[in-house]
């Protein structure tokens, strides 16, 4: 009653509102500092966690990459290479290693004060006031970054650009960035502002392969650095921003957005003047190292450049007394520590090899210098192998040469021709095709390892599927055989029985021998019938890669990781920089490798690699060839060393060469190699084999069929098989039927049977691909055979041999063994006797008149 009440006196008779307080400001002030309290704890958090997070990647990531000693990039410590006497075991020094930037030192003495204050004024002039880093430009790029949306910060001081140049950590990416500001702080809390001028200034760029301002200052200006003038000097350092579009030997030219032309040599003169401008304080820098008036001056003067002629390398070469270019050998020792001393001090490659230029570091090599010489002088005489393209393209090689029971890459040429510079493209460690060799590495051993096949397996040399409406694969040039054996299939390089068998291994497991076991660098891409089975790569694989595949052949199996440095120390000689066990591991049985060793060597001594055997040396290895002839291969080794060779152009083209180009060079080097070493066989395991006497067709245990078979005894033969792997089954393809002689054809019902004799055939039926696909074993197949009796019966005994009736008065034969004797003697009873003949004794002829004659006298 109350509540209606209320309602009435209201003036409401609907839904009830509700009461409207009067408002003081107090809430909602608690409300707001309520949500900019909980705003501002939230974004303390956040901070803090992000902070922590921060710290935490500095302190694991960042800290162990900052820092960078300056002694390490200041090009006064040469590294040494060394090999190991076989004699004496001692380390004998090998080389100098010389680096690929044509740079001449100078001292910050040496170069005009104009030089660095050039430097300053263009490129960081607040760099005698911050320590390392110019937060404001730092702050002001970072800004820009997200409004402009860029994606690099910009603003980087005289520091982070030395350190920039000296590490080669230029990355376009944030982590490097920050990587960089923390380097530079660090840096410069250990070296002066002079010592940073002085580095920086004999390390920057400066066009047309000058590194560092006293070589560029010898080719723009054919002047030492300490003569240089201020109009000079800024003309250097305007070089810096872009050496190709501001070089002033550069041939750029640009054509502006009002249409104009300028060519970069003018544009070296703009950014000229406007260094110079920056010198005299024009430009709010707040520097004052030019007067207005010798800025003027500056500017107003003519450079005199030289005309280029003289390259920097001669120019850097004048100064060290000559051109230092490294051996093969070494250019391959250099990127193999570099790589792994970015990895171990977790550096860029680029800051890698500045170290190893500058620390003077001993490095241990694997090198043999009698094989490295012997495989130079093969290849530097162009005559070894002097072939030229349609397209004037010169005929290329190279060579890697490994000791197979150490994995010690003891000798590597990359190119045929004189060695003209360091570090250039090198043909032996450049992914190339390889061909049919990769077939004992990705077919034969992994198949046999895995007792898919054994010695004694046999295969139809026929295609083996359509493809393509085409008969695949196809056998160049040899076409098919028919049903041959394992040891022919790689001694011919048989391309059928090669898919057959990796198809019965299966690709995965194929390619993960190849890949975990042998270290072969295929990619998923491969993983195909194709790449595997007949060597189809997508990318190739380099000599070193094959060679050191093939050596765990010869050491039993076992595979050793292929190195060419054991240890590299510092310059003190003791204390150890990088240590090179190598890493090996058993990658297939020992049986395994023996059986292959005795493939190969069938390879060298009846089949495709046959020209690369030499007098003395038991030899064993693997041709290769790719479609339209681009690139031949060959992998062979002895008991001492293995031997990988490529050869092709650099642009693919068809090689017309009589024989394997491969195998030319391979036998050159390898002939020479071995000449004054002993002969000695592979090692054979001392239990695990056995020997069995098998069909050469089926596979299986012969029966008298097989030792029937129409073309001789020699389809039964005595191998060599792993213990317990011998086949237990007869052979069932064999089947004896009558065979003419005469006719040589199944006997016919009109051949006779002095000319029937049993023989075994071949019970088998293929698959048809039409008239122009055949084997050679198909005249041996029953089901042929008996197709042909059938078209055209014996082609000798065409029908019955009718006897003739003996003429009246002529006697029959009296020789049991003639078809047409008679038992009776002619008298139509075979009891009954002619009488004895009667003949005067005195008459030698037997009463016809002719002592040469004899005959009977009937009564």
């Amino acid at each position: 009653m109350e509540h209606r009440k209320r309602e009435a006196a209201s003036g409401q008779s609907g839904s009830r509102q509700p009461r409207q307080r009067k408002s003081t400001g107090k809430g909602t002030g608690r409300r707001v500092g309520f949500i900019v309290g909980t705003v501002f704890l939230i974004g303390l958090c956040t901070t803090l966690m992000i902070g922590g997070i921060f710290m935490t990647y500095v302190k694991t990531t960042l800290v162990p990459t900052l820092e960078v000693r300056a002694e390490d990039y200041t090009m006064n410590l040469s590294s040494r290479i060394y090999y190991q006497d076989k004699e004496t075991g001692e380390w004998v020094e090998y080389e100098t290693l010389y680096g690929t930037e044509n740079r001449i030192w100078a001292d910050i003495e040496q170069m005009p004060d104009a030089l660095w204050q050039a430097a300053v004024a263009i490129e960081d002039h607040r760099f005698f006031e911050h320590n390392g880093v110019d937060w404001k430009r730092t702050i002001g790029a970072t800004v820009n970054m997200f409004i402009g949306m860029k994606d690099t910060f910009g603003g980087s001081t005289i520091t982070q650009q030395l350190l920039k140049n000296m590490t080669g950590d230029n990355s376009g990416t944030v982590n490097r960035k920050v990587r960089e500001i923390f380097r530079a702080l660090e840096f410069e809390k250990n070296y002066t502002k002079e010592q940073i001028l002085e580095l920086y200034l004999n390390t920057i760029y400066l066009g047309k392969g000058c590194y560092g301002v006293q070589t560029a200052a010898n080719y723009y200006f054919g002047k030492d650095v300490s003569e240089l003038s201020v109009a000079e000097c800024a003309c250097l350092i305007a070089i810096t921003n872009n050496p190709y579009q501001y070089g002033p030997m550069s041939t750029l030219v640009i054509t502006r957005e009002d249409g104009t032309q300028v060519t970069a040599r003018e544009l070296n003169k703009e950014r000229q003047e406007q260094i110079l401008d920056r010198m005299a304080g024009r430009q709010d820098t707040g520097l004052s190292y030019l007067t207005e008036e010798e800025a003027d001056a500056a500017k107003a003067e003519v450079l005199q450049f030289t005309d280029g002629s003289t390259s920097a390398d001669d120019l850097v070469a004048a100064a060290s007394g000559g051109v230092k270019i490294n051996s093969w050998f070494v250019d391959q020792v250099f990127l193999d520590v570099a790589n792994d001393l970015a990895e171990a001090e977790n550096i860029s490659v680029e800051a890698a090899q500045q170290k190893i230029y500058n620390s003077g570091y001993n490095i241990y090599t694997t090198l043999d210098p009698e094989i490295q010489e012997i495989a130079e002088s093969v290849y530097e005489d162009r005559s070894n192998l002097d072939v030229t393209s349609r397209n004037g393209q010169k005929l290329q090689s190279g060579i890697t040469i490994i000791d197979p029971y150490t994995g010690d890459i003891v000798a590597m040429v990359g190119a045929v021709g004189e060695k003209e510079r360091n570090l250039g493209w090198n043909y032996a460690t450049g992914r190339r095709q390889v061909g049919s060799s990769i077939k004992p590495l990705t077919v034969y051993a992994p198949a046999l390892d895995a007792g898919v096949v054994t010695m004694a397996s046999t295969f139809d040399n026929y295609p083996v599927r359509l493809l393509n409406n085409s008969p695949w694969p196809k056998n160049s040039p040899q076409g098919y055989s028919g049903w041959t054996t394992l040891s022919k299939g790689v001694a011919s390089s048989i391309n059928t029985v090669a898919v057959q068998v990796v198809e019965k291994l299966t690709i995965p497991a194929s390619y993960a021998f190849a890949t975990e076991k042998l270290g072969l660098n295929l990619v998923a891409d491969d993983m195909n019938t194709a790449a595997l089975g007949l060597g189809g790569l997508t990318h190739g694989l380099s000599t070193v890669e094959m060679a050191a595949a093939y050596a765990t052949f010869p050491n039993g199996g076992v595979y050793h990781e292929p190195r060419t440095y054991v240890k590299v120390t510092a310059s003190d000689g003791e204390t150890v920089v990088l240590e090179n066990e190598g890493e090996e591991h058993v990658a297939m049985k020992e049986t395994t490798a023996y059986f292959m060793n005795t493939l190969l060597q069938g390879v060298i001594n009846s089949g495709t690699g046959g020209s690369a055997k030499f007098s003395g040396m038991t030899i064993a290895g693997k041709t290769g060839t790719t479609s339209e002839n681009y690139d031949r291969y060959f992998v062979g080794y002895t008991p001492y060393y293995v031997a990988a060779v490529w050869t092709g152009y650099d642009s693919p083209e068809k090689i017309s060469y009589s024989g394997n180009p491969a195998i030319t060079m391979w036998k050159k080097v390898m002939q020479k190699i071995h000449e004054d070493l002993p002969n000695k066989q592979f090692s054979t395991p001392s239990t695990g084999l056995e020997t069995v006497e098998v069909c050469l067709d089926s596979g299986l245990r012969p029966t008298d069929a097989c030792r029937a078979d129409v073309r001789g005894s020699a389809r039964v033969q005595t191998v060599t098989v792993a213990a317990g792997t011998a086949p237990t089954e007869s052979c069932t393809m064999h089947t004896l039927v009558d065979y003419c002689t005469e006719g040589k054809c199944l006997a016919g019902e009109y051949c006779p049977a002095e000319s029937v004799k049993q023989v075994g055939v071949l019970d088998y039926v293929r698959e048809d691909y039409g008239e122009s696909i055949k084997a050679d074993d198909d005249a041996y197949l029953l089901v042929n055979m008996q197709k042909a009796v059938e078209e055209t019966g014996c082609p000798v005994h065409t029908q019955a041999v009718v006897e003739p009736e003996p003429e009246p008065g002529t006697d029959p034969s009296t020789d049991p063994n003639d078809p047409n004797y008679d038992p009776s003697g002619g008298f139509g009873d075979e009891n009954m006797q002619p009488e004895e003949p009667t003949t005067e004794p005195e008459d030698p002829t037997g009463g016809f008149g002719d002592g040469g004659d004899t005959g009977w006298v009937i009564h």
